[in-house]
């Protein structure tokens, strides 16, 4: 039963449906026809023939009235990115081994098991998710792994212990041996070493291995021929408890998951009014790539969530979200990611018309954040440069608009200049490239009061229209790159500036 006010912190997980949807009677042609998330119906051979019917004929065929359509595509297109969310304390994990004096030998998460299976182990969660990056990231509910979560980082937290412990201890033994000769100290730090390594279990550089995993399968036959079930292992990359939300990495590689990693766009979740029509998909009770329907009940919502925090600007829907929807994506009418679903109010603990979601515009600035730094941090980890860093931040959404308006109404620009372009800096930070340039001024607020800096018009060359596309514009470059930016200040004098671009902090 959900408690009034309480994020959805347990799931009811049934066994999957027992039924196939993947063969579609098409009674026109007499032939069963298989529907592909595609604009395509691709059938099988039979009696030597090969049906293929577009999906919209297939629609036109049924009489589906406009409005269907819309959610017969949205679903035909966004399902396959849904992804069903479960996380597992495996049977044969270390934690369960380890003693005082030290543990046994484990057998790894990625050792166990035939590939592709759920380990043996206690269940401590699902949920829903969806891809939103073609390297493998999916975007979920924090509280649909916060169990995993915290199991994981107890048990990096105690390696911590004992790592600190062995170096703090080495360092005042070396110390205190100063005087001795380099043999004894080497003799000192390999027995110390030792000792710690038998403690933690890393004996013969034995890998530390977690004890919960965390999987995802795409739909309930894992997009395979429907004899399979596939589950592929994920790493939490990073939360955000505030927001309820959290990023995973699907380990597999992604060359192999190219078929089936389909990215979701964002919509604009400020952009919402009360009446508008959503759609929610999800897998409620585990039941795979569910969708339902309602409306924006209401905007501006502040939710209490699992941080204990109040979670801003959520939307409160009717769309049907029950145990098991949570992290799922909640959808405009474009079959854009609107939100997360993420609580709703029920005094039976499964829907009642009252449910939340975390704004899109929230999440897609963090995850993105996230994503953006673990990708630099693998490259960074495999030797190779990564995208380079000014340090400068710029106004977005609502800010970089109101901003525009203003500075156009000071300059009182003529009719043939009806726009104000570049992006404006709101922040440098101290090691920004941009320090060692004087003079480079931030838009600031200070008791209500609005003023405005300078903008970046041009980089490389490249003129910039907006935030947008200064961020996209410095996405394509790397670190160490020599750069020119022109920059034009409230007056609307412009210089160049020129910047080596460093590399991004982690």
């Amino acid at each position: 039963m959900i408690a009034f006010g309480r994020s959805l912190l347990s799931f009811v997980c049934i066994a999957p449906a027992a039924f196939a949807f993947n063969n579609i009677p098409f009674r026109n042609l007499h032939r069963k026809v298989h529907l592909a998330p595609s604009n395509a119906v691709v059938g099988n051979t039979l009696d030597g023939v090969d049906v293929t019917v577009k999906a919209t004929e297939l629609d036109d065929s049924l009489g589906l009235s406009p409005e269907e359509k819309t959610v017969v595509n949205i679903h035909r297109v966004c399902s396959p990115s849904v992804v069903y969310v479960t996380s597992v304390l495996s049977s044969s994990s270390p934690v369960s081994t380890r003693t005082r004096r030290g543990r046994t030998k484990a057998e790894s998460n990625n050792s166990q098991k035939q590939k592709n299976k759920l380990p043996n182990g206690m269940s401590l969660g699902s949920g829903s998710g969806f891809v939103i990056d073609s390297e493998g990231y999916i975007v979920t509910n924090y509280h649909v792994v916060q169990r995993a979560y915290e199991s994981n980082q107890a048990v990096l937290q105690y390696e911590k212990f004992w790592d600190d412990l062995a170096k703090n201890t080495t360092k005042n033994i070396k110390d205190k041996l100063s005087f001795s000769s380099s043999n004894v100290v080497d003799n000192v730090e390999g027995v110390l070493n030792r000792t710690v390594n038998a403690i933690t279990g890393r004996e013969n550089n034995e890998t530390e291995v977690l004890p919960a995993g965390v999987f995802v399968r795409f739909g309930e036959n894992g997009e395979t021929d429907g004899s399979v079930t596939s589950y592929y292992s994920c790493e939490i990359v990073d939360v955000k408890k505030e927001l309820d939300i959290a990023v995973l990495k699907i380990m597999e590689s992604s060359d192999k998951m190219n078929n089936i990693l389909r990215p979701m766009e964002y919509g604009s979740s400020s952009n919402l009014v009360v009446g508008q029509s959503l759609l929610a998909i999800g897998n409620p009770f585990g039941l795979d790539r569910t969708i339902t329907s309602g409306l924006v009940s209401a905007t501006g919502r502040s939710v209490t969530g699992v941080a204990g925090n109040q979670i801003k600007n959520c939307i409160q829907t009717d769309c049907a979200i029950n145990p098991g929807n949570s992290g799922g994506p909640l959808l405009n009418l474009k079959g854009e990611v609107v939100g997360v679903n993420t609580m709703i109010i029920s005094a039976s603990g499964s829907s009642s018309g009252i449910g939340f979601a975390v704004p899109g515009d929230s999440v897609k600035e963090n995850a993105d954040k996230i994503i953006e730094l673990d990708k630099q941090r693998r490259l960074r980890n495999a030797k190779r440069k990564g995208r380079g860093w000014l340090g400068a931040a710029v106004a977005t959404s609502s800010l970089e608009e109101s901003l525009r308006k203003r500075l156009l109404s000071s300059l009182k620009q003529n009719k043939n200049s009806d726009e104000v372009v570049g992006a404006f800096i709101t922040s440098i930070d101290t090691k920004s490239p941009l320090m060692s340039q004087e003079g480079v001024s931030t838009t600031s607020i200070t008791n209500g009061n609005v003023q405005i800096g300078d903008r970046i018009v041009s980089v490389g060359g490249n003129a910039i229209e907006n935030a947008e596309a200064f961020v996209t514009e410095m996405k394509g470059r790397v670190e160490g790159e020599n750069l020119s930016l022109t920059i034009e200040n409230v007056s609307g004098e412009r210089r160049v500036v020129y910047v080596t671009l460093g590399q991004i902090p982690l």
